[in-house]
């Protein structure tokens, strides 16, 4: 299936662009990520995008929060994505340093639970809208070749 700009980007039944800026702090946005922990959690989350068949555009692991521009398989929602990239980077964080659970995150998890997420396209509202009025109705035609509309009988 191609679909201009988008044949590479696809699944085995359709064609899209699934691209998210993503944010997410620690949990009480506490402020442990010095330059060396920025630097490991941004080679942790860049190793799991890989894994997942995520694409990373731009990455920022500040020290009380994460930026990502990414771009998700299509079967992939936004939960799913975030569910990987915080639990299993809380996983790894954890086990290279142990101390966090011990002395800051006590109760189990290194993120907090929330996040910020929104859908970016080069695409604006407007754009799909005339997109949709521009296609002509009705494009569905009979095997027998006559054009006609389709009836709800």
């Amino acid at each position: 299936m191609d679909s201009g700009n988008y044949a590479n980007i696809n699944s085995a039944h359709g064609v899209g662009d699934n691209k998210h800026h993503l944010e997410w702090c620690p949990k009480y946005r506490h402020d442990v990520m010095d330059a060396r922990i920025a630097e490991e959690m941004k080679q942790i989350l860049l190793q799991i995008a890989s894994e997942k068949g995520i694409s990373v555009y731009k990455i920022v692991v500040d020290v009380d929060h994460v930026h990502l521009f990414v771009s998700l398989p299509l079967q992939m929602s936004v939960s799913q994505a975030l569910q990987y990239l915080k639990g299993i980077s809380s996983y790894k964080i954890f086990r290279l340093h142990p101390d966090f659970r011990e002395k800051l995150f006590r109760k189990g998890s290194f993120w907090s639970p929330g996040h910020f997420s929104r859908s970016v396209s080069c695409v604006t509202e407007s754009t799909v809208a005339q997109y949709i009025d521009r296609h002509e109705y009705p494009k569905y035609v009979p095997k027998n070749g006559r054009q006609g509309t389709l009836s709800a009988s």
